[in-house]
This record gives structure tokens, sequence and C-alpha cells, in this order.
């Protein structure tokens, strides 16, 4: 089969097939919406919400569970030792430590399960009624840990987050000697 046209049809035919295949903007539209909707009716997304807190840069939870091969090799990364596995996946622990954020985890991933440019963690530091600067209003240990400036203090009240901020890192707990902060995770 030659790329040259053949030599017994002329101009005539090529017009009269390409007359023959033109297709009205209506049929082009037409065509088009159908195709759309045949294609819309077989997505389907499950919706899995994030319980757990999840080393640094991971992806929404539904792409996490299916990128995330479980090698372990974030948890032997992580200098802080915060980096656990639970029910076969790694999950955060700042009970111990803080997420100092330095990106080690990401670094040595096979996957993109910790590929997402977000790096919060979703953990919100809550502060009890025996907060030092509650109580005397001289303590910003949590302020002055935090790496993101999220946490703003008025004399004699307890703490304020930011959310916007505040990415869970969890260093404002590992900071205050009074033991008045509880790390939260919120589940989205």
């Amino acid at each position: 089969m030659s790329n040259h046209p053949d030599p017994g049809r002329d101009e005539r035919y090529y017009k009269a097939c390409l007359e023959h295949y033109t297709v009205s903007r209506r049929g082009l539209f037409r065509g088009l919406i159908a195709g759309a909707r045949k294609a819309s009716k077989h997505i389907e997304v499950p919706l899995v919400i994030r319980t757990v807190p999840r080393p640094p840069g991971a992806v929404d939870e539904v792409l996490f569970l299916e990128f995330c091969e479980s090698c372990d090799l974030c948890k032997q990364a992580c200098p802080n030792g915060v980096i656990e596995k639970e029910k076969e996946f790694p999950q955060l622990n700042l009970e111990y430590n803080d997420c100092s954020q330095c990106g080690a985890c990401q670094r040595v991933c096979p996957t993109p399960a910790l590929s997402s440019a977000c790096r919060d963690i979703g953990v919100r530091p809550y502060f009890s009624d025996g907060c030092a600067n509650r109580m005397s209003g001289a303590c910003h240990a949590c302020a002055e840990q935090c790496p993101q400036q999220a946490i703003s203090i008025s004399y004699g009240q307890i703490p304020r987050v930011d959310d916007s901020l505040c990415d869970g890192c969890g260093q404002c707990r590992t900071a205050c000697y009074q033991g008045a902060i509880q790390l939260r995770f919120k589940a989205y």
C-alpha cells in the first residue's frame, strides 16, 4: 500500500469524499456531548477520609492507599523516628517527638504516595487550662519554637493557633515544659 494518491482518481473523487464525510456543527456537538456523558458514567471515585496523620507530602487518602507499597523506606529514613507502620501503611506518631518536616521520607519514597506539595500533617495543638501563659503570662515557649509562626499569645490567655499557617509538626508540644499541649488529628 503506497502513500501516493491513486492515479485513477481525480480531484472530483476526493472532493466528493470530503463532502460525504462533512459533519455539521450540531452533529459535532451532539457527538462530543454523547461521548462525554458516556465517559462520565464510568468514573466513580470512592470517598476515603483520612483518619490518621500521614507523613508530610502524603497525597489524598484514596491515592495514598493505592500508591503506597508499605516498603518501610520512609520509616527507616525518618531522623526523628515518628513514622510507624499501623495497619499496613505508614502514619505519624507525634507522642514522643515532633516532625521536623525535613523531607527525608519524601526523598526515599519510590512511589508518588508522598509527592503532594501540601505538607500539612493534619494535626493541631490544643492547649489545656494548665498553660503557664494563662497562669502567669510569662511563657512563650510554644510560639518561639513554632517554625510556621502559627501560634499567637496574648498576656494571661491560652495561645491561639492559626490553622492556615500550622502544618501540624508538633514542635510546639515538644517545647512545652508544662505538658499543656495535646495534639489532635482532624480528619479530612
